[in-house]
């Protein structure tokens, strides 16, 4: 349930500390302050009482009753209640909550009849369906509880748009298309408090995603009670997804695999009855194959002079054999919970070897796929780049999706995909979300067609960078439910609702600009583990020692931490090639590049621009904190592409021997991570990451900086 009182008191406390007025920077938040902002699911005040109800409208007025059946579940008595608490923290509408038997349809102290929001369930509908039907009153038909929590979800985004308590008078009949939209946290890896879970449900999600090591044991805690975060998200409408990271290295046909499969597999199983699946990944389900095109062996123990990969890097002929065995001991502890069998670390193999394993899965297990990845990219000024982990830049679906979902349909398979369609991928490694509305738009487009095509029917959202309620979330929503919003109607209602009918159209030229950027990223490793990692904090140390990762401020409790970054540029290839190798270093497609993120840098300042001047124009504070908020989001991501020029800029001149270009280049990117500062302390979100934690932030751009004056004196001059 989402109290009254402590979601007002979140919302005060984060418009108290807001670092924006009147377009200028205030202050500082401290790290973490963002949380406060997460804290929040009903902004408060959003009743414009300028806006007056059309007569075909319905207005929710004061005293309005919020009836469930009798026998309702605590799913649909937590979004009743949300519901009423809505009504008075965004719109001023005073509300309760009832069982429903008939009667009490008055107000206490006027006798006046009181409005009513019926809500009922009619098991005929069709899953996650439900209908509302708007005349004197407000009634809910849904197809369960979840779907009825959906429903009042929904009314509350139809008056935010409206911005007033109106709604207007018909039938609508909506579903959502995909189960389960499953999520990690934002907040922090494995970590999820209620207002995070209700956020995550009012975003249309169904599922949410822990990394599980051992029973209550997590990746982001030594211990962690698992079952109490199960039990808080189904009264949010949310089943729980375990994503194994549980280690029991030994082959199915080995004699002690029984046993050993058991005391780990079957034993989390066994202490989580309600959850409702556990995802297997390649590199975390590694065995000792015997299959000979692959080491039967784990990644750091790899067998030195073998150019195999380890097993958990090949689509092994003994896979199918490993999930039997697996799917057999959790069985036997909970039949209920589902098994995803995840092929991301194979998408670069041979097709038959992939073709192969699909073939031998049981039919009862579920594939998921990665939709954009391992995609060869032709950018527009004929770059073309092999595309790496998760990425906006690429719409998708690639072939590697496309192959292994096409066999799934064709074997009867549950498919699912790997999506990123909460916001975010590994384009930037320190932001909330990315905010290209209309790449996104081409990124449904596509799943959408893979639900028609193959019968791609659940989604995971993000990976350990977790969620960020945005307007791309509730982009998505509409956009993956039947008889949702049209997409260019709902994106201008968003940009009307935040920033102003006036200010409309500048804004989408705004997220036209970035969108447009979007698709000039090269997804490369030297790009996803060097700067756009952890943005204007990355080193630029040409000529200077090796830097480790214990030098790096980094906080000690953080999952990942650093180590998912590549701290030394030219370890990254093509920058420093193998004794011998010849011509490595591909001058003309670094130029190619150097040329997009040039343009991506234009891009993105312009858009920052824009909300710039929007947030100084502005004369009401929330439109002015709205645009400041997009315009320091737009203005990082330019300091980070500004990052990756000079680094590369650097990279070559110091390939080169010009110690004067390498020098000029630093100069150059000293000036960037120093206008960045302001940035990163005014939003405590940029530079921080889930795993991660803070690796881009203000002390870690301060780091950056005194290095560079310790090894480019001349800085200081």
């Amino acid at each position: 349930m989402v109290m009254i009182r402590p979601a007002r008191f979140a919302i005060s406390v984060a418009l108290a500390g807001s670092v924006f007025s009147g377009g200028e920077l205030q202050g500082v938040e401290r790290p973490y302050d963002f949380r406060t902002r997460l804290e929040v699911v009903h902004e408060p005040g959003l009743r414009d009482v300028d806006v007056k109800p059309n007569a075909d409208e319905f207005v929710f007025a004061d005293g309005v009753v919020v009836r469930v059946p009798p026998d309702a579940d605590e799913v649909m008595v937590s979004a009743a209640k949300d519901f009423c608490d809505y009504l008075d923290v965004s719109m001023g509408v005073s509300a309760r909550f009832a069982r429903g038997d008939g009667r009490c349809r008055c107000m206490p102290s006027c006798g006046m009849r009181a409005s009513i929001v019926d809500v009922a369930v009619d098991r005929s509908l069709l899953a996650r369906a439900y209908r509302i039907e708007t005349g004197d009153d407000v009634m809910v038909v849904a197809a369960d509880s979840r779907a009825a929590a959906q429903a009042l979800y929904h009314l509350e985004d139809l008056m935010n748009l409206r911005r007033a308590p109106f709604l207007k008078r018909g039938v609508e009949n909506r579903r959502s298309l995909f189960s389960p939209r499953m999520t990690h946290s934002g907040w922090g890896v494995d970590v999820f408090p209620d207002a995070h879970l209700a956020q995550i449900a009012h975003a249309g999600m169904d599922a949410i995603v822990i990394f599980i090591k051992d029973v209550d044991k997590t990746k982001g805690a030594a211990y962690q009670d698992v079952n109490d975060v199960i039990r808080r998200a189904k009264r949010h409408g949310l089943d729980t997804y375990l994503y194994s990271y549980i280690v029991a290295f030994v082959h199915p046909d080995d004699p002690n695999a029984k046993a050993e499969f058991d005391a780990t597999y079957g034993r989390v199983a066994a202490a989580y009855p309600e959850a409702k699946g556990i995802v297997f990944v390649g590199e975390s389900c590694q065995f000792p194959t015997k299959d000979t095109r692959a080491q039967p062996r784990k990644w750091n123990d790899k067998i030195p002079g073998d150019a195999r990969p380890p097993a958990g890097w090949w689509p092994c002929l003994d896979y199918p054999d490993w999930v039997r065995a697996v799917k057999a001991t959790i069985d036997a502890h909970n039949k209920k919970m589902e098994i995803v069998f995840w092929t991301y670390n194979w998408g670069r193999r041979p097709v038959k070897p992939r073709m192969e394993l699909i073939d031998g899965l049981p039919r009862d297990v579920t594939l998921m796929a990665t939709f954009e990845m391992f995609e060869p990219q032709v950018k527009r000024n004929g770059l073309a780049p092999q595309g790496g982990d998760y990425s906006l830049s690429f719409e998708g679906p690639g072939h590697y999706f496309a192959s292994e979902a096409e066999r799934a349909h064709k074997r009867g398979l549950r498919l699912y995909t790997m999506s990123n369609t909460g916001g975010l991928t590994w384009d930037y490694g320190v932001i909330p979300y990315q905010p290209c509305p209309y790449q996104w738009k081409r990124r449904y487009d596509g799943i959408m067609r893979a639900r028609r095509d193959w019968g791609l029917s659940g989604l995971m959202e993000c990976h350990h960078y977790g969620w960020w309620p945005s307007f791309i979330s509730e982009l998505e929503k509409e956009a993956f439910t039947d008889g949702g919003i049209s997409f260019e109607i709902h994106l201008r209602q968003i940009a009307v609702r935040d920033f102003g009918a006036e200010n409309a159209d500048r804004v989408l030229d705004a997220w036209k600009l970035w969108s447009d950027a979007a698709r000039d990223y090269v997804a490369s490793n030297e790009n996803q583990y060097g700067p756009f990692r952890i943005g204007p904090a990355y080193p630029y140390s040409f000529g200077g020692k090796r830097i480790e990762n214990k030098e790096f401020p980094c906080p000690p409790h953080a999952s990942f931490g650093v180590g998912i970054a590549r701290l030394n540029y030219l370890d990254i290839s093509p920058y420093n090639p193998k004794a011998g190798e010849v011509g490595a270093l591909d001058l003309e497609a670094i130029k190619k590049e150097l040329d997009l993120l040039e343009d991506m840098r234009v891009a993105l300042g312009r858009g920052a621009d824009i909300f710039d001047a929007i947030g100084k124009e502005a004369s009401h504070p929330r439109i002015c904190d709205k645009a400041r908020r997009m315009a320091g989001l737009g203005r990082f991501m330019q300091h980070t592409v500004i990052t990756a020029i000079n680094v590369k800029r650097g990279a070559i001149a110091h390939r080169a021997g010009d110690k004067a270009a390498v020098l000029e280049w630093a100069k150059r990117e000293y000036a960037n991570a120093k206008a960045a500062l302001p940035i990163v302390e005014a939003d405590s979100r940029l530079g921080w990451e889930p795993s991660m934690e803070y690796v881009g932030g203000p002390v870690q751009i301060r780091w950056k900086l005194g290095r560079m004056e310790q090894l480019f004196p001349e800085l200081c001059q």
